[in-house]
């Protein structure tokens, strides 16, 4: 009898604890909505897992570009949040975690995040959620009790929201309505998703029932190539014509990320085009370290140390406002129901500029040995927060860029700029011999001059006439000495100081063509070196075997095979050019 009084007593009060939990399950439905900012929230609630079980609280001040972002994802002025920046910014945590533990705790709603595909949905929801929500008690205490609620892809809470993690899908998206859809890595969805369009038109149309409550988000670094090589921007903060999150921006209010100079108070952009101080530098390591970003104002460099400090002094400007010194913001902002921002690599918070620039530097070694693009378009992507334009397709752009860059010089004269001269022979065979010979001027940062241009055809040998007779490259060794008094002695005027003059400082002869010419090359090569001039000539020709090295220095000797058809001891100098290749750069 005991017993049994006993078990009812049990029963009544694990009834009693039920309904106690199921009442709080209830009263917290209708709970309002605490009233702070997102990131506000972020900072008193989200707890970030580290190594070995130990987590932290989100800390702002690390990245401090994207706390203008998040508090906007409540604002009712906004239908969405676009947000264009690189890898290691910190901008997931921030914009997609963080906005997730603001709507459990703060804001209860129905909540829907896509991830680029299946396998990205898993890893998020098991890597970074699940850690999150195990380490965050504010969150862990609203998880539905349930085992049945909560699985890789669908989480229930005890007031009833719903957390959706999926993948661009048409069933996905058509599902079910969301107060809040969150887009993440969107420039690696597919343009069309089975055929119904596009991922954020899509993800839209499941908020539009929530009205202004409804909210878009969609993070990204850029990922499409630009369409046009000839588009210039028609005001500052446009972005290039690219499918994608670009796209996106550009529809938005555009804001920009902006730096106070630590020298002269002027803000500006922390961007590639401000980067400077490694391009003169060989050695990809040592040029890394050297970056710096330049002033475009005063022209003071910003050293690496000063990045944090400089992101926490930063201002997110929209298009069509201006800022002075003091930080007063003037000019009337672009609008829009879109908040879009967009800011590059050199300002990501875990991502140093000497990574950065050596990644770049590399990458442009890669395509130059190889022509492959995937790596530097990935670094430009992903790294440095930029739309990639592709090398080949600048090769082949129109002419239009190029002229307007035109100067007016003075035909066979030394421009303003020039620091030496090097001048190209091309041996022409067949009825009409000749030298073709091109003198180029090289500037200090490789800018290039065409100084002059022409032909020699005739020889110093004459008939019984007393006529010049052609030359022939092939036939007659003589006739290469020319080479040496009509091209390699050749001086030019400056166009700063007539008076003065410029010499030539080295010659490049092709010693390939008709059987002779290689022969007479090696024997013109000789006499140089007799007369002490041998090291500003180089002789070349296109190499045969495909190498990684654009050009190869070699000793042909060939006096040990009985068909050789020049005389090569081993003497001679040749460059060996992979001619492909430098096509493809010039």
């Amino acid at each position: 009898m005991m017993t049994t009084v006993t078990k009812g007593k049990r029963k009544s009060r694990n009834s009693l604890a039920s309904a106690v939990v199921a009442g709080c399950d209830i009263s917290s439905m209708f709970r309002p909505p605490r009233r702070m900012k997102i990131s506000d929230a972020v900072r008193k609630y989200m707890r970030v897992p580290r190594d070995a079980g130990n987590s932290v609280a989100w800390e702002s001040t690390l990245t401090p570009y994207v706390v203008e972002a998040m508090n906007c994802l409540s604002s009712r002025s906004y239908d969405a949040v676009v947000f264009v920046a690189p890898a290691r910014t910190g901008k997931t945590l921030g914009l997609i975690d963080g906005w997730i533990s603001y709507n459990i705790v703060c804001d209860p709603s129905d909540m829907l995040v896509v991830q680029m595909t299946q396998d990205k949905a898993q890893e998020h929801s098991k890597r970074r959620l699940a850690k999150m929500f195990r380490h965050s008690p504010a969150i862990a205490r609203r998880l539905s009790p349930h085992r049945n609620d909560n699985n890789v892809h669908d989480k229930t809470f005890r007031d009833g929201s719903f957390l959706k993690i999926g993948w661009p899908s048409i069933n996905v998206f058509s599902s079910s309505d969301f107060k809040c859809v969150a887009l993440t890595d969107y420039d690696r969805f597919p343009e069309d998703v089975d055929g119904e369009g596009d991922a954020f038109s899509l993800a839209s149309k499941r908020t539009t029932t929530f009205m202004s409550l409804g909210m878009t988000l969609v993070e990204s670094s850029p990922g499409r190539e630009i369409t046009d090589t000839r588009w210039k921007p028609s005001l500052p903060h446009e972005a290039p014509p690219t499918t994608g999150i670009l796209s996106l921006y550009n529809r938005g209010d555009r804001r920009r990320w902006y730096w106070p100079c630590p020298h002269c108070g002027e803000y500006f952009q922390p961007s590639m085009a401000n980067m400077t101080g490694y391009r003169h530098i060989a050695d990809p390591m040592e040029a890394s370290e050297a970056a710096r970003i330049q002033c475009p104002h005063c022209h003071k460099l910003t050293e690496p140390q000063q990045k944090r400090e400089l992101n926490n002094r930063g201002v997110w400007l929209r298009e069509g406002q201006h800022i002075d010194r003091d930080g007063n913001i003037t000019g009337e902002a672009r609008r829009s129901r879109i908040a879009s921002f967009w800011m590059e690599g050199p300002a990501a918070a875990y991502q140093t500029w000497a990574q950065l620039v050596y990644k770049l530097l590399t990458a442009e070694e890669e395509y130059e040995r190889t022509g492959s693009e995937e790596t530097l378009k990935a670094v430009i992507n992903t790294d440095w927060g930029l739309p990639y334009q592709s090398r080949r397709s600048l090769e082949a752009r129109s002419g239009d860029a190029l002229m307007a860059r035109a100067e007016d010089v003075s035909k066979r004269t030394v421009p303003d700029g020039v620091r030496f001269i090097v001048a190209t022979v091309d041996v022409q065979g067949g009825k009409k011999r000749r030298f073709v010979v091109q003198v180029v001027g090289y500037g200090a940062y490789g800018e290039r001059w065409i100084i002059d241009r022409y032909n020699i055809r005739y020889s110093l040998r004459v008939n019984e006439d007393g006529e010049s007779q052609p030359v022939n490259p092939a036939a007659r060794p003589e006739d290469w000495d020319l080479l040496r008094t009509d091209v390699l002695e050749k001086t030019y005027p400056l166009a700063a100081d007539p008076e003065q003059f410029m010499p030539v400082l080295a010659m490049a002869v092709d010693s390939g063509g008709e059987d002779g010419v290689t022969d007479n090359a090696y024997a013109f090569w000789r006499r140089c070196k007799r007369k002490g001039v041998a090291g500003r000539v180089y002789l070349f020709k296109g190499d045969s075997t495909r190498r990684e090295k654009l050009i190869t220095k070699t000793y042909p000797d060939n006096t040990e095979r009985s068909e050789r058809r020049a005389k090569a001891r081993g003497d001679v100098p040749l460059y060996l050019l992979q001619t492909n290749a430098l096509k493809d750069r010039v």
